[in-house]
């Protein structure tokens, strides 16, 4: 398997050029050679019995011309006889004449009768002719035997050599070689001839085939002819062409994504709407290799037009568009007409012939589009070129995307800038009604603190006066009176404190907590925890940070006495450099807290919802973990400025 695998390789190595070649001439040389081969073999078969029908006339002929001198025991003539014979026959090696007993009457050796020659070659009774192929050192020799006389003269014997048969063959062999080899020579040339006709193009293929590979898509094959390659090449051309026209296509759709990534990613950053335009307009520009552009935007009401991005021109030009509104302008077209125009060469009212790219060249070409939302125009988009060829509807394509892009990224941030109006509204309407309620709450302590409680002591002391004067039964109603008005003071003193620690204004966030955490334990008997770290005795934060973590942790532990069924509460209050964190957890019942977040009843997440504003009314955030049966946690972190 690795051998024939070898053999193919090596087989399909060379070039289309050398195996035609080697084909034609492997053709050539097996036709020329076996041809001869056979001819040589037929012609040799055919000479070898014409040799042998020649000995076997030579032999009569001599036999004919000797009865006579036999008869007549002339051995002097027939010794003559067989001298002639040989002479006359240049192929004839030997003759000799036998008599009746198989006795050599008379031979032509020169040097003897070879022994034993007599008896290689007998005639049977009544054969007219008998060969036998000899032996020799000059090769094989053809011996013929011819009865004299019926036999009753003796015999005559003659030998004849294959030499003149081989030297007839060679010679044939020798003029078929030659004449193959110059057949050889002329299918090497007829071959090359051919191959130069077919590899020629096939290379010139070849050659056009690493180019497109390259990416040279302009490169076309030739024509050769209506032929299969012929073919070939026109159907290559058409393939050319149509990769160079997807690949136009693909490069002009990698522009179009480019220019939109490069916009999307300009408008994503977060800035102010006119620097964000800006800096969409110039990636855009930089995108598409363009000089100049602009961005035009009407007011909210659609009527007053509003520079955003001018660049690559002269400013008076823009601010002069600004002036008039765009009327006169070609560009007005694509304001009414919500589409995009490609002006070029520029008209005489275009306020664009005055102006120059950077200073230098003269415009010649821009494309307006309208910038959409919904099918609404916010304004135009427009870019500058100074040569006619640059702009044209494939731009114009794009542009059109990117002004839509543009439109929904301008009313985006137009609804974004209401929000955030309406958010900083909200706040400073919330701030203002925390403040307010604050303000209550310290005005409702002080009227508890001063007036009510003023008033319960002074009825504890006239119900001491009364019961002083009365009998021990009414003084035992009096005493029960005053405990209960006593009991009624200490209420109104703690929903004073509640309402408004005076300990949180002059000691701080520190003690307010401890006293507060001190009667919270009281009331509803919860182990709590408090843990404050990083506070130092003289440092205090800023007043809103400290009654907002006062107000969170006092709301949270309100919410754990009501729903939590909690045995143990943990609060820690950690003051880092320039942040504060409070972390309070319990090991209550826990809650969905997204189901109570979306609740539609208020009076559930009010107090989470007023927990998160008040965090961030002083720039902090508020996050709370909990799940059913495993207790919850409130984080609080709020930055010191």
């Amino acid at each position: 398997m690795k051998f024939s695998a070898r053999l193919r390789a090596w087989l399909l190595r060379p070039g289309v050029r050398i195996k035609m070649m080697g084909i034609v001439l492997a053709l050539v040389l097996l036709l020329g050679f076996g041809i001869t081969w056979e001819v040589r073999a037929s012609m040799t078969t055919a000479l070898t019995a014409r040799l042998e029908e020649r000995g076997v006339s030579i032999a009569r002929d001599l036999a004919a011309h000797s009865t006579d001198l036999i008869l007549i025991n002339n051995t002097f003539a027939l010794h003559q006889l067989l001298q002639d014979t040989i002479q006359n026959n240049s192929d004839l090696r030997y003759a000799f004449i036998l008599d009746e007993n198989n006795q050599v009457l008379v031979h032509a050796f020169d040097r003897g009768f070879p022994r034993g020659l007599a008896e290689k070659n007998t005639l049977a009774p009544g054969e007219r002719a008998h060969t036998v192929v000899l032996a020799s050192d000059e090769g094989r020799i053809h011996d013929v035997a011819v009865p004299i006389f019926e036999g009753r003269a003796g015999s005559a014997r003659v030998g004849l050599t294959e030499t003149s048969v081989y030297a007839a063959v060679d010679e044939l062999t020798g003029t078929m070689l030659l004449t193959t080899l110059a057949v050889s020579l002329l299918g090497i040339g007829a071959a090359y001839l051919l191959t130069l006709i077919l590899t020629r193009p096939i290379l010139t293929l070849v050659q056009v085939t690493q180019a497109v590979a390259r990416g040279d898509l302009s490169r076309q094959a030739p024509p050769w002819g209506e032929d299969e390659i012929g073919q070939l090449s026109t159907a290559f051309n058409r393939m050319t062409a149509e990769l160079a026209q997807a690949q136009r296509a693909m490069l002009q759709r990698h522009r179009e994504l480019a220019a939109l990534n490069a916009v999307a990613n300009a408008m994503n950053a977060p800035a102010p709407l006119a620097e964000t335009l800006d800096r969409s307009l110039r990636a855009l520009l930089q995108s598409l290799d363009l000089p100049a552009g602009w961005v035009f935007l009407l007011d909210h009401e659609g009527r007053r037009v509003q520079l955003t991005s001018w660049v690559g021109l002269p400013i008076e030009i823009g601010e002069r568009e600004v002036e008039i509104g765009l009327h006169g302008c070609p560009c007005t077209v694509a304001l009414q007409n919500k589409q995009s125009i490609v002006i070029t060469p520029l008209p005489e009212r275009c306020p664009l012939r005055d102006g120059r790219i950077n200073g230098g060249e003269a415009i010649n070409a821009h494309i307006t589009v309208p910038i959409l939302s919904h099918d609404r125009v916010l304004g135009v988009l427009g870019v500058a070129s100074a040569h006619p060829q640059a702009l044209g509807a494939d731009e114009a394509k794009l542009l059109e995307a990117v002004g839509q892009q543009v439109g929904i990224a301008v009313e985006n941030a137009r609804l974004w800038d209401d929000l955030r109006d309406k958010e900083r509204v909200r706040g400073q309407l919330l701030e203002k009604v925390i403040r307010a309620q604050e303000e209550e709450r310290k005005r409702i302590a002080r009227e508890l603190h001063d007036d009510t409680g003023q008033a319960i002591t002074s009825l504890m002391v006239g119900l001491r006066a009364a019961s002083d004067a009365c009998d021990s039964i009414a003084r035992e109603r009096f005493n029960t009176l005053r405990e209960i008005a006593a009991q009624t003071l200490e209420s109104v003193k703690r929903l004073a404190r509640e309402l408004r620690p005076a300990v949180l204004d002059d000691l701080g966030l520190a003690a307010a907590l401890e006293r507060y955490i001190a009667n919270y334990r009281g009331n509803f008997g919860l182990a709590v925890d408090l843990q404050m770290t990083g506070f130092h005795d003289d440092q205090r934060l800023p007043a809103q940070i400290e009654l907002t973590l006062y107000r969170v942790i006092q709301e949270a532990l309100t919410n754990i006495a009501k729903h939590a069924y909690a045995k143990n509460v943990s609060i820690v209050v950690e003051h880092k450099r320039d942040l504060v964190v409070a972390v309070i957890e319990d090991d209550g019942q826990g809650f969905d807290v997204r189901a109570i977040l979306d609740s539609p009843l208020e009076e559930t997440k009010l107090g989470l919802h007023g927990m998160r504003e008040r965090s961030e009314l002083v720039g902090g955030r508020l996050q709370i973990e909990s799940a059913v049966g495993s207790g919850t946690s409130v984080f609080v972190e709020i930055p010191i400025t």
